[in-house]
């Protein structure tokens, strides 16, 4: 029989990963009052039984004053020898304070492996055992999917839209446009910004709904578009996204989600592409989802979305899109936005990034630079694959 022991802390990854990554028969979280009440033990057990291995609550855990822990950690050792003798103890002691760490390691020596998670450079140190011999660090397994990432976060996954076999066809549909207006973002600025104006004209909310229906379809662009707008159009018309003649200042949007696609949905799904695409070229990257919804577990009624989520070796990519250009204090409100997002759903690791179809302004170049938001403009959506493949390189 194999045990994890688990120093319950306010950062369940590090606690949640070697559990998953070696499938112990038992998991024996050490809780101190303060993580139980801050429900911290019960997600992280509930995520454990989530996935099958059954799990142990030891509660009241000193977390100041070394005799005290030790003292815990002993009484804890004979429980363990007198429930199961036989079994094989790994100590994960990455999590609760840094007194209490020291204190169950101190005990555990020699009676088990000790572990401590490295998220930072995705591998799994092997403390040195009780003859000071060290096992070589272990690489981390891709163990996480996006909904159980955010479930560690705390945040109750509900839907994504990219899981409906419906929208991905949809999406395959689209692809070739979606990759045009990505590529050439830079030369298609105002294109981008008309189309978004007129598919919102286009729109009106359904309802006593979240939804929107389609009442104004046809609508007519300022002037007859040429050269790059024109092109453009075309591949719009090719993807069946638009009803258009050639040189005509009308168009008609086929459907609502014709609409909502080039009101900037389209931005959205070429993050989605670029991403699943890096992941298949890599072998690398491990979900991969667009429009997800869902709410955090202590405010079950308000609505929380996510533009596109990425997992990579147990680390969450955020990317929030935006084909609109805004000014002063709507960036500031953006950019605060994004980063509140994105802190909380990733926590201390990942990252958070902001795609932008329209050329950033100052104000949002310096917020995002101040929240360590990583900017990506119309210049660098044409390499954004390299963008994602240099973040799935392992840190030095």
């Amino acid at each position: 029989m194999h045990i994890h022991i688990v120093l319950v802390s306010d950062q369940v990854l590090p606690n949640l990963i070697p559990a998953l990554m070696e499938r112990p028969d038992r998991v024996v979280l050490v809780a101190t009052p303060a993580m139980s009440t801050k429900g911290m033990t019960a997600r992280l057990a509930r995520l454990l039984r989530r996935e099958g291995i059954d799990v142990a609550i030891r509660e009241q855990a000193p977390d100041a004053g070394l005799s005290r822990i030790q003292d815990y950690a002993l009484d804890l050792a004979a429980w363990l020898e007198g429930e199961h003798p036989d079994a094989r103890i790994t100590l994960n002691a990455t999590g609760g304070t840094k007194l209490m760490a020291l204190g169950f390691i101190e005990i555990f020596r020699g009676q088990g492996r000790i572990l401590y998670t490295d998220t930072a450079h995705r591998c799994i140190e092997v403390l040195p055992d009780g003859k000071g011999q060290t096992a070589p660090p272990i690489p981390m397994n891709d163990v996480l999917d996006v909904p159980t990432y955010l479930a560690a976060q705390g945040f109750v996954f509900e839907r994504a839209a990219s899981d409906a076999a419906d929208w991905r066809e949809g999406a395959a549909t689209r692809k070739r446009a979606t990759k045009y207006l990505g590529q050439n973002a830079t030369a298609l600025g105002g294109f981008i910004g008309a189309l978004n104006r007129l598919a919102d004209l286009a729109l009106e909310p359904l309802p006593g709904s979240r939804e929107e229906r389609l009442t104004h379809p046809e609508q007519t662009l300022d002037q007859p578009p040429r050269g790059d707008w024109s092109k453009a159009l075309g591949q719009l018309l090719q993807a069946g996204l638009i009803d258009w003649r050639e040189g005509s200042p009308a168009i008609a949007f086929t459907s609502v989600e014709a609409a909502l696609y080039l009101r900037g949905g389209w931005l959205e799904e070429y993050a989605w592409h670029i991403v699943k695409d890096a992941g298949i070229k890599n072998a690398g990257i491990g979900d991969v989802r667009l429009g997800v919804e869902g709410h955090w577990g202590n405010s079950p009624t308000s609505t929380n979305e996510f533009d596109v989520l990425a997992t990579h070796n147990n680390q969450l990519l955020f990317i929030e899109c935006k084909t609109l250009r805004f000014q002063g204090g709507n960036d500031n409100e953006i950019a605060y936005k994004v980063d509140s997002l994105g802190d909380a759903a990733r926590g201390l690791f990942g990252a958070t990034w902001l795609l932008s179809a329209r050329q950033p302004t100052q104000v949002l170049q310096d917020r995002a630079k101040q929240a360590r938001i990583g900017l990506i403009g119309p210049d660098q959506l044409p390499r954004l694959k390299e963008v994602v493949q240099q973040w799935m390189e392992p840190n030095p």
